[in-house]
């Protein structure tokens, strides 16, 4: 549709009325263009991420206050929570000052959860000195305060909310009834299946060859066989993982390549299956939007069974034994969760620190039941998930939880022993910490000087233009350089104001370091608080080599070096 000569534009700045009049300097911003496509929303072009960004490109283009802009694009997220990856990147950027203004082609791209998007738009953008526009609905908070348009915004964050949440239910059911039909609503078949897309209720066709392969699985799970064993078979006979199997349709690997050993887990679940004996199960995971509900596993009675849907891999029977067989080894096992399901599993206090030193994988905490003075408790442990799954044939690290924290605590005590010789460490840190805020504070004044100069400059060739010492060509040009020059310091004024707050958080930390080691030098004990603040990793070896990378270190030692 054309733009009409009087549309309301949410940017546009009035021209003055008079040459004579002075001219309003343009506030420059730093932009960032957000584009949003749910999944139900994937077959309306009209939606797309391309269209999105092209009205938004559109819009700013022409306007020199948007010289500097930023792509943002969440593809297939829904719009009822704000947990999104590019959304959640793009607010860092605003929290480090690198954006000033966010622009999208409506509020339902913007969020469906109307309180928390009111949130956003009347709390959280303000705090932050955020500029926000939705083209569509012509808004824009820099415009004067309309309250017609604020109780529009409102009502159409509550429309698109309850918008999401009855798509997200008539979704919900009819999805459910297509389950309970026996129609497999998922993307692809298990593993030794193929989704027969012709059949209306894409039903499963056995895939011959990979179906030999899950006879096997099965014939050697009855007879006993690990299931690690089970596993190094199969990479023995160089079948692909499913996984592989799936994206190439090659059921052994080519020659040349290594044959990677499948995950113990993998073959588990294949045992558990119930569609190998003709069952289509569905139902395992759910999730309700038009609730906030995340996406989890349900309990096995929740699962949506139908029986004899498909042609069954393995028979009943079979099935049956292999249950019965795996039942007993857990039973039997020290892991078995039954075992030990009274007693409560404490918190990982090295999560996301621990690593294999020979593979980099993380190492997870694990734990197994033992009886002790006759009861029963459970002795924690770290191994590598590689050498677990598959027999210690690729990497060898194990160690017992207390063995562990007492290695660590030994090698700390090494280290802080020699980075805490001098009484002034704090003292130095908080010195080097106000001598960069300082620096990044003298620069702001000095550019701030810089605007307030050239709005002078910019005021006496105004009066040099009303006396008629320059033409107006003149003026203008003048007017021109002026103003690029201010959009060029305002732009480093925000460099150098981002600059200091990304000083002042990482001093911060620092002596959050120091603090900890005080207090480690003090009340000689490690939790989870202790281990996050002092240790970036920590890296095994099969041979309990350990090697410890100490938070600021490296910077802590070039700045005692730069104070003697």
């Amino acid at each position: 549709m054309a733009r009409t000569k009087n549309r309301f534009n949410a940017v546009t700045v009035p021209e003055t009325a008079s040459v004579g009049a002075p001219v309003k300097k343009t506030k420059t911003f730093r932009v960032a263009l957000y584009a949003r496509l749910s999944v139900e929303l994937k077959a309306r072009p009209s939606e797309s991420i391309a269209n999105q960004l092209d009205i938004m490109r559109e819009f700013i283009k022409g306007r020199p206050e948007f010289a500097e802009y930023h792509e943002y694009v969440d593809s297939a997220v829904s719009g009822t929570s704000f947990n999104r990856p590019s959304f959640n990147r793009m607010m860092d950027d605003v929290r480090d000052g690198k954006i000033s203004c966010i622009i999208v082609k409506d509020m339902s791209r913007f969020g469906r959860d109307y309180i928390e998007a009111g949130n956003y738009i009347e709390t959280i953008f303000p705090f932050l000195g955020v500029r926000f526009i939705s083209i569509n609905d012509h808004f824009d908070t820099e415009a004067e305060f309309n309250q017609n348009k604020s109780l529009e915004i409102a009502l159409k964050n509550l429309v698109n909310d309850m918008y999401a949440k009855d798509i997200s239910k008539r979704v919900a059911v009819s999805r459910r009834l297509d389950m309970e039909r026996g129609k497999f609503t998922g993307s692809n078949a298990p593993y030794g299946y193929k989704v027969d897309s012709t059949d209306p209720l894409r039903k499963y066709l056995v895939d011959e060859e990979a179906a030999a392969v899950v006879c096997q699985i099965f014939e050697l799970a009855a007879e006993g066989v690990t299931l690690r064993e089970i596993a190094k078979a199969l990479q023995n006979y160089r079948l692909a993982l499913p996984g592989e199997y799936l994206k190439t349709g090659k059921l052994y690997v080519d020659e040349g390549q290594e044959a990677k050993a499948w995950y113990v887990g993998t073959i588990s679940n294949i045992l558990k299956n119930q569609a190998y004996i003709g069952n289509m199960v569905q139902g395992k995971r759910r999730t309700k939007l038009s609730e906030n509900e995340a996406r989890h596993f349900t309990d096995e009675e929740d699962w949506i069974v139908v029986e004899n849907t498909h042609e069954p891999i393995v028979d009943k029977e079979l099935f049956d034994k292999v249950r019965k067989v795996l039942g007993q080894k857990v039973e039997e096992s020290s892991f078995a969760s039954e075992r030990g399901k009274n007693l409560p599993i404490k918190d990982d206090i090295f999560a996301g620190i621990l690593f294999c030193g020979n593979c980099k994988r993380r190492l997870p905490q694990l734990s197994r039941i033992i009886e002790k003075d006759g009861r029963l408790e459970r002795q924690y442990f770290y191994s590598c998930r590689y050498n677990y799954d598959f027999g210690g044939e690729k990497c060898g690290c194990t160690i017992l939880e207390q063995e562990l924290i007492k290695a660590v605590h030994k090698i700390l005590e090494v280290n802080i022993a020699a980075l805490t010789e001098s009484e002034k460490t704090e003292a130095v840190v908080k010195g080097v910490m106000d001598n960069n805020l300082k620096q990044c504070d003298g620069q702001i004044r000095k550019l701030e000087k810089l605007i307030e100069k050239q709005n002078y400059e910019e005021s006496k060739a105004y009066q040099r233009y009303v006396t008629g010492e320059v033409s107006k060509e003149e003026f203008k040009r003048m007017q021109e350089k002026s103003a690029d020059a201010v959009m060029r310091l305002r732009g480093q004024i925000s460099d150098e104001q981002a600059k200091y707050r990304r000083f002042k958080r990482f001093f911060e930390k620092k002596l959050q370091w120091l603090r900890a080691i005080y207090r480690f030098q003090s009340e000689p004990y490690l939790d989870r608080n202790m281990l996050e603040i002092l240790v970036h990793s920590i890296y095994l070896y099969p041979d309990n080599r350990m090697e410890i990378n100490l938070n600021f270190k490296d910077e802590y030692a070039e700045m005692m070096e730069e104070e003697a």
